[in-house]
């Protein structure tokens, strides 16, 4: 669309990236530190229950990552619709408001018509002369006849 960035994509892209970086960080900070803790508790013998522990919860971490990643994903693919919807809903309200505008000229053209035909039958009336009419009005000579035979053909 002309004119029209869609900024808000690029944002919202942006956000997403971030969230989904921050979660993965978070996740690689577990893992660090439960290997940390695998470590220190194989000196205790009791490190079978607690890998098997930190393997599930791997497991889980990955699942949950994953989930997120496709919710993310979704949530960008509705996010464009909108956008696509809502720029179809501008380029819309942009040829209607065109459309208004130009009838409102072609209502304004008619109104100035109107206002000269009687403008010039008005001074006609009065008793001006051609030439002064043409003068006063500021309009061609030929318009000024036009009206004037216009006048002259509707009596």
């Amino acid at each position: 669309m002309n004119g029209w960035p869609v900024a808000n994509l690029t944002s919202l892209e942006s956000v997403l990236v971030i969230a989904e970086g921050i979660t993965l960080l978070l996740l690689l900070s577990l893992v660090f530190y439960f290997e940390g803790v695998v470590r220190r508790v194989k000196k205790d013998h009791r490190s079978f229950w607690i890998s098997d522990q930190l393997r599930r919860w791997g497991k889980e971490s990955e699942t949950l990552c994953l989930d997120l990643s496709k919710t993310l994903e979704e949530k960008k693919a509705i996010t464009q619709r909108l956008l696509e919807q809502l720029d179809e809903k501008i380029r819309s309200l942009h040829s209607s408001l065109e459309e208004i505008e130009e009838k409102r000229r072609s209502i304004a053209a008619g109104e100035k018509e109107a206002d000269l035909y009687g403008k010039v039958v008005e001074m006609v009336e009065s008793g001006c002369k051609f030439p002064d009419i043409v003068r006063s009005l500021k309009v061609p000579k030929g318009e000024v006849q036009l009206i004037l035979d216009l006048k002259q053909y509707s009596l």
